[in-house]
């Protein structure tokens, strides 16, 4: 038995070498799906935990608790009381805690106010010039911080938490240099923390020690910290699941308890992103799967039929049914055995170069459990397949076995069809009624579903009309004498298999023309996207001493404002707020067509005149004020103003009681001579219980800055937004200040007086409808801050630069200002321009401006495409692209079964007398005619289905002419072999 198959297997070596070939191609095909689904999970990880800011990929925890037990049991009670805690592979767990408190320098000069903070594992995360404190009551000071209070490693100075508490001395065992840790922006071992991570240009940077040393400082409570960080680049798609299952049951955080961090948000958006590409990468799968199953049908066809009389001479001679049977069956069986094992490499080389040419970060594709077991069932489904091909050629009587008669079509075919189109219709008629569960059928699966179903309807209906048609053509062709074209045109007309190479055709090319549109469109919605959500060209992100600093510093690098324009980012459960240089906005952001406003109007709206500031430009800065009688101890006065670089500049001096009135003088060198300062406000640590200002002045030189009239006018001053029980009060000689706090118990420690130097509410454009505008409606946005204020919608887009559909969009100077805090939580950033010179980063960094990252909208419509439907639209391409090569093996297979037939008819008439031109031109046009057209149609359908029409077309037209160049090239080659018959040479029949 053996033998005689071997024996069947040598005598047609070529037919059962290319029957093992598409057995290994069906394997491969259906391999590489979830194979490269597999790698596109992996590179979707990748690449979102590359675009992660350290806020993303982490979950923080705060909340006030008591030292008194020790730091130890406070956070194993914090621990505790977290219903859920993060855990698994790549998540790391780093507890801690900070307590704020003021030290007095060296020198001459006001307390200065610093956090002093314990984390896990710091040192290693810090640029440090000696040890790392390891005792409690040693502490690594920052370098600025360092300078400012006149200190090195070895010295000690006072730490106090309250003016109650006795100082704490804490002694200096390092220095950690701020300037090069730049790289702790990106870090995520903070956590996304900016309070404690280490900011370059910042004032004062945390002082950091050991969990014991926050217990002697004397105070009952801390602020205790628990972070939990992932590191995605160690986690598995497994992993992500089940992380985002933890927190998803993660209950409401207790009173008091804050929980913060993004990576709750983060690992649904990975899982989300990573779902858009499974739906494509089955389309692209199943379309791929089905050519080569038709050209696997076709080929085991055409070895059955050239086995088709050696089995019915068997029968006729007496043979066994079992050696029939292996003589049929047994070739093919033993070659799509032998295939096996060469379909899982090719599927996983196949799998491999897919995802080089898609992903920006592919890595090795290993086999999996699921490839291995579709690969078990394809070739189980293929042993079937090759067996029915068998037995359905074996059908018919002996005579048409040995007259090869064609075994005749069933009803299964017509059946199909009209189960397709039904099927299509559903699917179309739901989808665009808005229903997207039909058949069982998810929302994201159905809107590739459909339109790939109704180009596989449209293909089988129209392959249905060749026949026909190509009948009447060449009845029409020998009517007016042209025999070839005739010829040509009948045999097509003849031959039963033509219609479902016409489908096959059209169908293939339709769904490349899809893809191309798709793939172009995708393309061109990822770009507008990415244009909207950065708001330009390229973004740097940066760091400044201050909101005030960088308006100053990014003028000072453009200042005709031609290119660069100075951003502060602020994201939000609600949104997102866009504080922008409102001068500069026509001329660099990115302004998405459809707003329904302009730019430069928007700009208008944004920046209206306003008071004017107080400016001080001498070295010292003076105010007339009385001191109340009732006080009776030092109050301390503090200004705050802008410096002349927009860094934050305080002075502070004592009001001593019963001076009555006078002058007190706060030294401010710093604003002396250029553009001088401006004073943001005026702040008593305690209550200043009808203090009266006068008049604000300077010396050196000396002028008056604020007279009485000035003084007096209700409209130049103004409260801390939102400030309860403070009172200011026009007097004829001045401008009185009181405080009655709400609660006696818990009066403020701060109280204010600001200069109005900003419209309140602030002027905002809101991303939403545009009656909110009209209505000039008063919402409430954070305005570069935790907290909530008041904004006046004087405009409204659908979407806008930098904040998309849901946020603000403010001027930078007026919220910086209506910020009333020198702290700054949003993120710093430079918009510029498209023609922004090639030196611009260099320009800014020779501001003073910290380079952090920058990202063009290039660059993140790639992280865009990476991570959304990118992959699995690039698959679903690079499949239509192969199942046009299989497409090109069916023509090439169509011929060689077609061939013997043809050409004994081909004979026959050029003994009959037909001319070899004639046959030549029956041969070439016959194969090249139809497969042209199908080509066309099949193009024009599958452009006519795009769902969105691409911008640029290059892409489609290249492809589909390339596609359509390719199969017309094959087909004229086919048909010149056909030109050619064995044993009969035609150039000389006659």
């Amino acid at each position: 038995m053996v033998r005689l198959v071997w024996s069947a297997v040598r005598e047609r070596l070529g037919e059962t070498a290319l029957l093992g070939v598409l057995a290994a191609l069906v394997v491969a095909v259906g391999v590489a799906g979830p194979l490269y689904a597999d790698a596109a999970a992996r590179n979707v990880l990748a690449a979102s935990s590359a675009a992660a800011t350290p806020g993303e990929q982490s979950l923080t925890v705060t909340v006030e608790m008591t030292a008194r037990n020790g730091i130890a049991a406070a956070l194993a009670e914090l621990r505790g009381s977290i219903a859920v805690v993060p855990a698994g592979p790549g998540v790391r767990e780093i507890r801690g805690g900070y307590r704020r408190g003021a030290v007095t320098p060296r020198e001459a000069g006001a307390p200065i106010e610093i956090l002093l903070a314990a984390r896990d594992d710091v040192c290693a995360h810090l640029s440090l010039a000696g040890t790392c404190p390891a005792q409690p009551g040693e502490v690594a000071l920052a370098a600025t911080t360092a300078r400012r209070l006149g200190l090195a490693a070895g010295d000690t100075f006072a730490f106090q938490v309250q003016p109650t508490a006795p100082p704490a001395t804490l002694r200096v065992t390092g220095v950690y240099d701020v300037d090069g840790a730049g790289g702790a922006l990106t870090d995520p071992y903070w956590a996304g923390r900016r309070e404690l991570t280490p900011v370059p240009l910042r004032v004062e940077n945390p002082v950091f020690t050991v969990p014991d040393t926050l217990q002697t400082l004397g105070a009952d409570t801390f602020q205790a910290t628990l972070d939990h960080v992932a590191d995605l680049t160690a986690m598995s798609p497994d992993d992500v699941d089940a992380l985002a299952r933890t927190l998803r049951s993660a209950q409401e955080p207790g009173r008091g308890i804050a929980v913060t961090g993004g990576l709750s948000r983060l690992l649904p958006q990975i899982i989300a992103d990573r779902d858009k590409v499974a739906v494509p990468v089955v389309v692209g799968a199943v379309l791929l799967l089905g050519v080569a199953w038709w050209v696997l049908l076709l080929g085991a066809g055409h070895a059955a039929a050239e086995r088709r009389t050696q089995a019915v001479l068997g029968t006729l001679r007496g043979a066994p049914a079992r050696h029939r049977a292996a003589l049929t069956a047994g070739p093919g069986v033993l070659t799509v055995l032998v295939a096996l094992p060469v379909g899982l490499v090719l599927g996983r080389w196949l799998a491999q170069l897919l995802a080089w040419a898609t992903m920006s970060a592919p890595g090795p594709v290993p086999l999996s459990a699921t490839a291995l077991a579709v690969a078990g069932g394809l070739t189980l489904a293929v042993l079937v397949s090759v067996v029915f091909a068998q037995v359905r050629v074996h059908r018919g009587g002996v005579l048409d076995a040995l007259r090869q008669v064609p075994a005749r079509r069933g009803a299964a075919g017509g059946a199909a069809v009209v189960v397709v189109v039904v099927l299509a219709v559903a699917a179309t008629w739901q989808l665009r009624n808005g229903d997207a569960e039909v058949l069982g059928l998810a929302e994201t699966v159905l809107p590739a579903a459909a339109p790939v179903l109704v180009l596989v309807a449209a293909g089988l209906v129209a392959a249905r009309a060749v026949r026909p048609l190509a009948g009447l053509l060449g009845r029409a062709a020998l009517r007016v004498g042209r025999v070839g074209t005739a010829l040509g045109a009948l045999s097509a007309a003849r031959r039963p298999g033509m219609d479902r190479l016409v489908a096959l055709i059209v169908i293939v090319v339709a769904l490349l023309g899809h893809a191309a549109c798709g793939w172009q469109a995708l393309q061109a919605a990822e770009q507008e996207q990415a244009r909207l959500a950065l708001g330009a060209a390229e973004v740097v992100r940066v760091r400044a001493p201050s909101r005030a600093a960088l308006l100053h510093l990014v003028r000072q690098a453009d200042p005709a404002g031609d290119w660069a324009m100075a951003v502060a980012r602020q994201e939000s459960s609600t949104g997102t707020t866009v504080a922008v240089d409102a001068d500069r906005l026509a001329r660099v952001a990115y302004w998405p067509s459809g707003t329904g406003v302009a730019a430069d109007r928007v700009a208008r709206q944004l920046h209206p005149p306003a008071n004017p500031s107080v400016r001080i430009t001498g070295a010292t800065l003076l105010l007339d004020l009385t001191m109340p009688d009732p006080m009776h101890v030092d109050l301390p006065l503090t200004a705050v103003l802008d410096g002349p670089g927009g860094e934050p500049v305080t002075a502070t001096a004592a009001v001593v009681p019963g001076s009555g009135r006078h002058t007190l003088r706060l030294d401010v060198p710093v604003c002396a001579g250029g553009g001088g300062c401006r004073l943001a406000w005026l702040s008593f640590r305690l209550d200043p219980g009808g203090l009266v200002l006068h008049g604000i002045a300077q010396a050196a030189p000396d002028a008056v800055v604020a007279d009485a009239a000035a003084m007096t006018d209700p409209a130049r001053w103004r409260t801390t937004i939102g400030a309860a029980g403070v009172t200011l009060s026009p007097l004829p000689g001045g401008l009185s200040v009181d405080y009655e706090p709400v609660d006696p118990r818990y009066p403020d420690p701060e109280v204010r007086v600001q200069v109005a130097d900003v419209p309140l509410p602030v002027p905002a454009v809101l991303a939403g409808e545009e009656r909110l505008a009209h209505d000039r409606t008063v919402v409430r946005g954070e305005l570069l801050s935790p907290l909530r204020r008041p904004v006046d919608v004087v405009a409204a887009a659908p979407a806008l630069p930098g904040v998309g559909t849901q946020g603000l969009l403010v001027d930078l100077e007026y919220a910086d200002r209506a910020n009333d805090s020198t702290d700054n939580i949003a993120d710093l950033q430079v918009w510029l321009a498209p023609d922004a010179p090639a030196d611009a980063v260099d320009r800014l960094r020779a501001t003073g401006l910290v380079f952090v990252s920058a990202e063009t909208a290039a660059q993140r419509t790639e992280q865009r495409l990476a991570v959304g439907q990118g992959p699995g639209s690039r698959f679903r391409f690079g499949a239509a692209l192969l199942a046009v090569l299989l497409v090109m093996v069916a023509v090439v297979l169509v011929g060689a079964v077609d061939g013997p037939r043809r050409g004994a008819e081909l004979a026959a008439l050029r003994t009959q007398g037909v001319p070899q031109r004639s046959v030549r031109r029956a041969t070439r046009s016959g194969y090249l005619l139809i497969v042209a057209a199908a080509a066309a149609g099949g193009g024009l359908l599958g452009g006519a289905a795009a769902d969105d029409s691409p911008a640029s077309s290059v892409l489609p037209i290249s492809v589909l002419f390339a596609a359509g160049l390719l199969l017309t090239a094959t087909a004229y080659v086919v048909g010149t072999r056909l030109s050619r018959v064995t044993r009969l040479d035609l150039e000389d029949g006659r």
